[in-house]
């Protein structure tokens, strides 16, 4: 009988380890799991935050980008005129309400060239009671910051002078989140300063023990798709990188107005060298290293000196103008005589399509021009049928 007992006892010793050691195996998968999920096999994490208002009116729509050792913060306005899965345009803040903010991360991510398989969008009454917790914010400016507070009746022209200046929960919300008088650039720039006190204040100078128990408070509040365990794991990342290994930047564009609805209207190019020097670790061409000849090839008056009007403006290199072999081009080509990458920057650049072509596949035509292109051309251009320069 005894015999029987001390086996029981070793059987239920043994049961209890094997619970212990397979506890200590999913936790360890667990947490391996969110670290592969979170770098997923690239040296950087990307995602999207999205502020709102209670009415979940969007006004806050940035990249935060970071590795283990660096952090980057790439901007965009509300009015970012943006294409939805459809195909049809609209503001990327009411694609954000319309489409949802799955949606809105995938159409930024193709805009801008760059794969974001996260978000994270907030009601800024969540980020006011942070604040609160934390004592208030205190926001560095490098220049004065000019904006309507509507918070109040009548709304009211606010002036912050610039340096460190205190702000209570309500009051930083106020600051990132009201129209400025300059737009949404303006904005942007109050956003960024907003968001790296956050940063700093919130995530880097706590414990922190003091970090996860502020993270686990306000994940229920939170619209992502990242997990708690997802969350603790960011919130760790970003606590052990100094600010100064923090850079921002943002969305490059011009404001327009379609339909009677204000846009801004990105610059792809000059975006997506921005995009590639910051996460991508690469210098891309812009439009001052390109040289290009052009050709009028469809026989409209001055097609060739408004064309090389067109892309001096925006900012590339004319080495000549002229007059084409013939003027029956059915379309317009590029001709590279140099790095191929260059006639990608000024096919981009057009209004309209383009065919990039060789000299060995294009030679009759190429052989024609020969002895009219300048030395040190990188590009010839032949302005064909369609092409329409105002």
């Amino acid at each position: 009988m005894r015999g029987n007992t001390v086996r029981k006892q070793i059987i239920v010793y043994a049961g209890i380890a094997l619970a212990l050691a397979a506890a200590v195996v999913i936790w360890f998968m667990l947490t391996q799991r969110n670290v592969d999920q979170l770098f997923a096999q690239r040296d950087r994490v990307n995602m999207l935050l999205i502020g709102h208002d209670s009415a979940e009116a969007v006004n806050l729509i940035t990249l935060l980008s970071f590795s283990e050792d660096d952090v980057v913060l790439f901007s965009f306005p509300a009015d970012l005129r943006l294409r939805d899965a459809s195909g049809a345009f609209g503001q990327a803040a009411e694609l954000c309400q319309k489409a949802g903010t799955a949606a809105a991360t995938e159409a930024i991510g193709t805009l801008i060239g760059l794969d974001i398989p996260f978000y994270v969008s907030f009601d800024y009454a969540t980020i006011e009671a942070w604040i609160d917790t934390l004592g208030g914010l205190e926001i560095s400016l490098e220049a004065s910051a000019i904006y309507i507070d509507s918070t109040v009746d009548p709304a009211i022209r606010v002036e912050i002078r610039s340096g460190d200046q205190q702000f209570d929960g309500p009051g930083a919300i106020t600051f990132a989140a009201s129209p400025s008088e300059a737009g949404d650039i303006g904005l942007i720039e109050r956003q960024q300063a907003f968001l790296q006190a956050l940063l700093a204040q919130g995530i880097g100078t706590p414990s922190t023990r003091s970090v996860r128990s502020a993270v686990r408070e306000m994940a229920p509040a939170l619209e992502t798709n990242l997990s708690l365990s997802d969350l603790l794991y960011t919130a760790e990342v970003l606590h052990d990188i100094p600010p100064s290994s923090l850079r921002a930047n943002q969305l490059v564009g011009e404001i327009v107005e379609i339909d009677g609805l204000p846009y801004t209207q990105p610059n792809v190019v000059e975006t997506e060298r921005i995009v590639a020097a910051l996460l991508k670790d690469l210098e891309l061409l812009t439009p001052g290293d390109v040289r290009v000849a052009v050709f009028n090839g469809n026989g409209v008056r001055l097609m060739a000196r408004r064309t090389a009007d067109y892309l001096r403006a925006r900012g590339f290199q004319v080495t000549g103008i002229g007059n084409a072999d013939v003027f029956d081009y059915e379309t317009s080509y590029v001709i590279v005589l140099s790095d191929e990458s260059k006639a990608w920057v000024l096919r981009d650049a057009l209004p309209s399509d383009a065919q990039i072509v060789f000299p060995e596949t294009f030679e009759s035509h190429y052989e024609a021009l020969r002895d009219f292109i300048p030395a040190g051309t990188d590009i010839v251009f032949i302005a064909g049928a369609g092409l329409e320069i105002e």
